[in-house]
């Protein structure tokens, strides 16, 4: 096993068992490390030729809501294996020839250990598994987003022309320089996130400056209104954070209009699926989305709080809707 204290330590070999997982490319974690400082150490298992099998990134917080999707609140010390974003990747990559060597470093961490947005078939023994929250995917099938609005039921294309005629008047463009996301744009994702039933991590201003994004910003005299922060990964698309004025909402139907401005750049930009990301199901499931099932894996040093959390991890995970009542396209 090799440790990190930085991502810019990492070998090159890092990134090419990433594949398609953004958020643990080399350039990315260092992004992180600078927006976001929560004790992050990498490590790597390597294969007995020496070539890297598993590669997994461990960060901690001190005030991590375990009980988030029930009414009660119990907050503690959580080590996580996963990406300090909210996003919908793990935080680990895994090789079969080091599988149990892992599954033991992990079982030793002291105190509580979380690692989320797994596959259902990838279990350890001594932790207990659950659901976390899905994640929201649009296939895009369509070569317009006439042709989108045209393939709805009539119901939901009704919803969907009244909302777009809501903010007929505003102005929305994309930011030439992420260094223009100001006070007043963060204000809006603070918004949202104090509205938010679950709140895992705020995010610092600076995360939003970073060149990896495209940011598209609804304005009315030139005060804005919300915005949409995306990343372009590959053939997929990955819906990141939103902003918007709450007290403006219900006027310019804004949530709703930036969701639609997703749809409608995946589908002009040739996007194959566009990540919706986690959380607010309700809305996106209407666009179209269909779950994708993640899993959480818990575990805790101590045999008798492992003990515990094996009798209560049941009360613990998400409850998503039933998707299959969503019946959005003729």
């Amino acid at each position: 096993m090799e440790a990190y204290e930085s991502a810019r330590d990492l070998p090159l070999e890092w990134d090419a068992l990433t594949g398609e997982n953004f958020y643990l490319k080399r350039a990315f974690l260092s992004y992180i490390e600078e927006v976001d400082k929560c004790q992050q150490k990498y490590y790597i298992f390597r294969k007995k030729t020496g070539a890297i099998d598993t590669i997994l990134m461990v960060y901690i917080r001190n005030n991590y809501n375990l009980t988030m999707f029930t009414p009660i609140k119990i907050s503690l010390k959580m080590t996580f294996i996963y990406v300090p974003l909210s996003v919908t990747r793990p935080g680990i990559i895994w090789g079969e020839e080091t599988k149990e060597e892992v599954a033991d470093f992990l079982r030793k961490i002291k105190g509580y250990k979380l690692l989320l947005n797994l596959p259902k078939d990838l279990k350890l023994q001594g932790f207990v598994q659950g659901l976390t929250c899905p994640r929201c995917l649009l296939k895009i099938k369509w070569n317009t987003f006439d042709e989108y609005m045209a393939n709805l039921r009539s119901n939901y294309r009704y919803r969907y022309n009244k909302a777009i005629k809501k903010a007929v008047g505003l102005k929305y463009y994309m930011l030439q320089d992420n260094k223009q996301f100001d006070d007043r744009l963060y204000n809006l994702y603070e918004q949202v996130y104090k509205n938010s039933p679950y709140k895992i991590e705020k995010l610092s201003r600076e995360f939003f400056k970073g060149d990896f994004f495209k940011i598209f910003v609804f304005e009315k005299d030139n005060i804005p209104l919300g915005f949409i922060q995306l990343i372009e990964n590959g053939k997929e698309l990955i819906f990141e954070f939103v902003g918007f004025d709450h007290k403006l909402n219900h006027e310019y139907d804004l949530y709703m209009n930036l969701l639609l401005k997703i749809v409608e750049y995946g589908i002009e930009n040739k996007f194959e699926v566009v990540d919706f990301g986690q959380t607010a199901d309700d809305a996106k499931l209407k666009l179209g989305c269909k779950y994708e099932y993640l899993y959480a894996l818990l575990n805790h040093s101590n045999p008798i709080m492992n003990f515990g959390a094996d009798k209560i991890a049941k009360y613990l995970q998400y409850k998503p809707l039933d998707d299959s009542k969503f019946h959005v396209f003729k």
